[in-house]
């Protein structure tokens, strides 16, 4: 990934510095490799047996970690790094509510022996539809993700941690390589909000944000992390399916509740440049 994408020089970046990251998917997996290019020492997990060759084969240490909630086998020296970054999707099972957060609470006990610093990722799901601009003190822990998990509740359960350091990240809406946003609305008809902000960010954005905050050592604070744009739902979809020359989706004039997320602290701590 090109610095311009950045607007920061990782050089810096140590090689004696560790990091394991839970949950080698589509956003973990090329971080951990943005992570090797730049020095680190990194480790990752995934709960399938079959992804553990590609995680290998992106110069990363796997681990096959399942949490059912708790940890189903031994994590040999995973949770020994430097930095935890937790990438762990909220989901409950149908007969337990609370089974996210027993998850977590394993992770958060053994990352208490031996880690030092968490990178928690969250969501701009947190916050109400407030039909104006919201900031990280306007989250809600009512607010539920897809999964039915208070992502609020879940952050403070590292925040409120004094065994460690922990920095939340909540990200908009993830899209790039494999999530077109060209096909996430095409060819539907009658969608309202036609002129509500959009909150969504590049998979390379959301490398480049995490990059920054550890190479700056932001430490016990709350970001939101996606694209300062002016952009409307239709503008966006538009072009987005533009690109790929399929149909775009048709919006009514039907208004719906919106938010429009600010990134503006994340810019402000970190200098960062959002390259999409």
């Amino acid at each position: 990934m090109g610095r311009e994408a950045q607007g920061e020089d990782y050089e810096g970046m140590s090689a004696s510095k560790s990091i394991s990251i839970i949950g080698c998917g589509w956003l973990g997996l090329p971080l951990g490799m943005s992570l090797v290019d730049s020095g680190y020492s990194v480790k990752g997990s995934s709960t399938r047996k079959e992804k553990l060759p590609e995680i290998e084969q992106a110069g990363i240490e796997p681990f096959q970690l399942c949490f059912e909630p708790d940890l189903a086998r031994d994590p040999g020296d995973f949770f020994s790094a430097d930095f935890l970054i937790i990438n762990l999707p909220p989901r409950n099972q149908g007969d337990d509510p609370n089974y996210h957060r027993k998850q977590l609470q394993a992770v958060q006990q053994l990352a208490e022996k031996q880690i030092g610093k968490v990178l928690f990722i969250s969501s701009t799901a947190v916050y109400p539809n407030t039909n104006g601009v919201v900031t990280e003190s306007d989250a809600d822990p009512s607010q539920l993700s897809r999964g039915g998990v208070s992502l609020f509740e879940m952050e403070n359960l590292f925040m409120e941690n004094p065994d460690f350091q922990t920095t939340v990240i909540r990200f908009g809406g993830l899209y790039g390589p494999g999530r077109h946003p060209g096909r996430f609305l095409a060819g539907r008809k009658g969608l309202s909000g036609a002129n509500n902000p959009v909150n969504m960010i590049h998979l390379e954005d959301c490398i480049g944000v995490i990059k920054s905050i550890i190479e700056h050592d932001i430490w016990g604070e709350v970001f939101n992390a996606c694209s300062p744009t002016d952009e409307t739902r239709k503008s966006f979809y538009d072009k987005a399916a533009k690109d790929l020359r399929i149909d775009p989706p048709e919006f009514s004039e039907d208004t719906v509740p919106f938010k429009k997320v600010s990134p503006e602290k994340l810019i402000k701590a970190t200098g960062y440049h959002f390259k999409y």
